[in-house]
């Protein structure tokens, strides 16, 4: 069995893109994050310190996309997974869906979509 928490549809004014009409303010952008815990998760006795805390997890990512513009999503995407597996132990892969929703008038959203395990994270970070 597969067990996720699940943050969707996490909208954030963000400052981010390369181009000037990008730099002149924040911008409409969505998150959709997704949390793989380990197959040994279970609560047992109804406390918050037996999960991982979203309530922490969207704190975090709400102040670092409001901490500095961001050229690329690229970017905030990988700090975002930082701050995923520096959340918990137990999370043992992340899945990470970006948009900008506000760029282009002939399309819903331009974005990015990045899944990791803990094992790809610790190669990547070294």
């Amino acid at each position: 069995m597969e067990k996720w928490i699940e943050l969707g549809g996490l909208q954030l004014p963000v400052s981010i893109g390369i181009h000037d009409f990008e730099k002149t303010g924040p911008q409409p952008y969505r998150l959709d994050l997704h949390l793989a815990i380990e197959d040994s998760y279970r609560t047992r006795q109804d406390l918050i310190a037996e999960t991982v805390d979203y309530d922490a997890l969207r704190a975090q990512v709400s102040a670092l996309a409001r901490s500095r513009h961001f050229n690329l999503q690229e970017t905030l995407v990988q700090e975002i997974i930082d701050i995923c597996f520096g959340l918990d132990a137990r999370v043992c892969a992340v899945d990470v869906r970006s948009a900008k929703t506000a760029v282009y008038p002939d399309c819903d959203s331009v974005g990015l979509h990045y899944r990791m395990t803990r094992a790809e994270w610790r190669a990547d970070t070294a």
